[in-house]
């Protein structure tokens, strides 16, 4: 059964102070490499997001099965960043795995990395259809300390290797071919392993990992900037709008920093502090807006959104691996926001959207979100412009931003009736 949520809008105003959790992106690796490093360490302001949430249960788990020559089955559902990362974790930890997720993500390509691991030894086979999930795993020793890799489809792939890296006797070299997608993730890994004592090395194409031993240490993540975005996209759809994010900082790892030179140019004025960042609703927006997505793709939903209801032209270049996410985003944004009037031409990587002359205002419009955490999350906004929409699976946004609805209520721009 379907789910619904329904927002009536009334007020386009936006005043307070929103608390949002540590990154999903850089819980997660910091959770591997506690694992890989031996030890129990309390990370504070860790995601509360159930991917992280989900990983941290697995983790546990695998400490408790891994002695037992009976397979473990883990169910990663629909977290690519889960399985990504466990693909190649499980493969250093003696035991049998079976590790498996949703019928999406079984459309959601693994090959690269499984090529990958392969060439360096790993016991891995598939389960189905080639190069897709679901798969069985042989913990064994990895021998090859030098390994190439297709980068083209997702960061994960590369970060996923870097984390194992020291587990191994020689080390490892990573190259990669095809063009890297969401570099910053890669940057994001290689300078929290130096967080842990191992110092990576990154020149032109090829990513050189020392042999060593993590040494984790507890630390405070920083908030997520992705969970930001839509609170950016609220501000930039308002008529007036200052809304306080603690704890976010300028010199962030996270590649989606970047939505606060973006959303600039949208209406939307950043102010760092002591204390995170505030937000304010600013006249200037402009006419037209261009940008390479590949380093953040998702702020792609948030942006698109906000593109479409400001009436403002774009080209969203860099997105073509987005079609790997939770649903295929550049199909689903495109039909969705055909909605508000948008049009698209996609070549390639590359999307242009023309809006529409006038926005269908005063009408409800059902917003499909293909059981994708971010499209709710960038769809549910646009009550601010069209005065009332309906947005379908509202539960998926517990992936990534659980208490996204609480905080959307609390504000109080829009009434929200659950159904």
């Amino acid at each position: 059964m379907t789910h619904t949520i329904k927002l009536q809008l009334k007020k386009r105003e936006l005043y307070g102070t929103c608390r949002i959790s540590g990154s999903k992106s850089i819980s997660n690796r910091l959770l591997i490499m506690a694992f890989l490093g031996g030890r129990n360490v309390h990370f504070r302001n860790i995601s509360k997001a159930d991917d992280t949430r989900l990983l941290a249960r697995s983790l546990k788990q695998i400490r408790i099965c891994g002695s037992s020559q009976i397979p473990m089955i883990l169910d990663a559902r629909n977290a690519g960043t889960f399985y990504r990362f466990m693909t190649a974790c499980l493969v250093t930890q003696k035991g049998l795995w079976h590790l498996t997720g949703t019928p999406r993500m079984m459309e959601r390509p693994i090959g690269p990395l499984v090529d990958a691991l392969h060439e360096l030894g790993a016991d891995i086979r598939y389960c189905d259809r080639e190069g897709y999930p679901p798969i069985n795993i042989r913990g064994c020793k990895l021998k090859k300390g030098r390994v190439n890799i297709d980068a083209s489809k997702s960061s994960q792939f590369v970060s996923a290797l870097m984390l194992i890296g020291p587990c191994m006797n020689t080390g490892l070299q990573i190259r990669w071919h095809g063009k890297m997608v969401s570099f910053p993730y890669v940057e994001m890994t290689r300078r929290l392993m130096r967080e842990f004592g191992i110092d990576c090395r990154i020149r032109e194409n090829v990513i050189t990992v020392p042999y060593g031993f993590y040494e984790p240490r507890e630390m405070h993540v920083e908030p997520d900037w992705s969970s930001a975005s839509y609170w950016y996209q609220m501000v930039a759809l308002s008529d007036r709008a200052e809304i306080a994010l603690p704890g976010f900082i300028k010199e962030s790892v996270q590649g989606d920093r970047a939505c606060a030179d973006i959303f600039d140019r949208l209406g939307v004025k950043t102010e760092f502090t002591t204390e995170g960042i505030v937000l304010r609703r600013k006249e200037e927006v402009t006419k037209e807006l261009t940008f390479d997505f590949s380093g953040s793709p998702d702020l792609v939903p948030a942006v698109m959104a906000t593109c479409a209801a400001k009436k403002v032209p774009a080209t969203f270049k860099g997105v073509g691996h987005l079609r790997y996410k939770e649903s295929d985003r550049i199909e689903s944004l495109t039909r969705e926001l055909a909605k508000v009037g948008a049009s698209f031409k996609t070549s390639g990587d590359v999307v242009q959207m023309i809006p529409g002359n006038e926005l269908p205002k005063g009408k409800e419009i059902v917003f499909e979100t293909y059981a994708d955490h971010r499209l709710v999350m960038a769809l549910a906004p646009l009550v601010l412009e069209l005065g009332q929409v309906a947005v379908e699976n509202p539960e998926v946004v517990d992936k990534s931003y659980p208490e996204y609805w609480k905080d959307v209520e609390r504000f109080g721009f829009a009434d929200v009736e659950k159904n």
